[in-house]
């Protein structure tokens, strides 16, 4: 298949999963990598028609195809994309913010943390964005990229002077991701912004900062290591094969009455396995339990 071709496959979403495409370029991969990174850079300077143009989708098997590639030169690209102020960077991405931007970054990352703390601190970026940033610290450090001592160090400085004392989004992203390091050296800054009721307590309670250190620093690696969500991107087909906007008949009953309709984020988000849906249905029911215990124990 011609560069040109494949390109054309890719351009557009049209219900179909272009599985034969993918692998093409894939094995096309230095032929198409200046190309899926001008796509990236040009995409983000005119985001608006991005908009208006729901169907295009080459700027997510961009993002994907690179992570995979271990692009470095798509790190500053991937960033600046993902800096620019209000939502629109989000919304042109959908879930692929809040389910692997993480991954992504962490895959193609050059060495070069700045880059990453910066997008982490940007007030006027997209909090989910932000959160998606402080996530591929979380994926960088179980694959040894970088240390726990690294990210320990800049979570502190996170609580003491980088970010707002405010109870926003990247606060409570920050102590669930301190949390699944076993956060020894972190706790006095955690229970602070528990005593100032900065931590919405539906996504994490104080029991699960306790249960964390409770199991120590080696099975909080462990755990991280073997979670799929701190993994690298390896395989862009298995990545993007299950995302609703290539099955017409679910998408169409579960999330919009046209499977075309795009940048909403129901367009890009994956289907979900039944594993993963009674095991989050688990992990709620074991909080409500944990916190019905501690009202009786008052």
């Amino acid at each position: 298949m011609e560069l040109t071709e494949i390109i054309s496959q890719l351009e557009r979403n049209t219900g179909t999963f272009p599985r034969e495409a993918l692998e093409n370029a894939i094995a096309e991969r230095e032929a198409i990598t200046p190309v899926l990174i001008e796509t990236l850079k040009k995409c983000k300077d005119n985001l608006n028609n991005l908009l208006e143009d729901p169907d295009y989708i080459l700027h997510l098997y961009a993002l994907y195809l690179l992570a995979q590639f271990r692009e470095k030169l798509a790190y500053p690209v991937i960033i600046d994309f993902f800096s620019l102020p209000g939502e629109d960077a989000m919304d042109v991405t959908g879930d692929v913010v809040t389910e692997d931007l993480g991954r992504i970054i962490a895959s193609v990352f050059d060495g070069d943390l700045n880059p990453i703390k910066q997008l982490v601190e940007n007030l006027q970026a997209s909090e989910y964005i932000r959160g998606a940033a402080l996530e591929s610290l979380m994926v960088l450090f179980p694959n040894d990229i970088i240390s726990r001592k690294q990210i320990i160090e800049y979570f502190e400085e996170l609580f003491l002077e980088k970010l707002p004392r405010e109870p926003e989004y990247i606060l409570n992203k920050l102590v669930i991701n301190a949390c699944e390091l076993c956060p020894i050296e972190l706790k006095p800054h955690i229970d602070k912004v528990f005593e100032e009721d900065l931590i919405d307590e539906l996504f994490i309670v104080q029991e699960d900062i306790d249960e964390s250190l409770e199991e120590g620093v080696e099975a909080a690696l462990e755990k991280l290591r073997h979670d799929y969500r701190h993994t690298l991107i390896d395989n862009v087909v298995s990545e993007m094969k299950s995302w609703a906007c290539f099955n017409k008949e679910r998408y169409q009953s579960n999330y919009k009455p046209n499977y075309s309709t795009f940048p909403s984020s129901e367009g890009f988000v994956k289907v979900p396995h039944s594993k993963k849906v009674q095991a989050s249905k688990k992990r709620k029911i074991q909080k409500q339990s944990r916190r019905q215990n501690r009202k009786n124990k008052k």
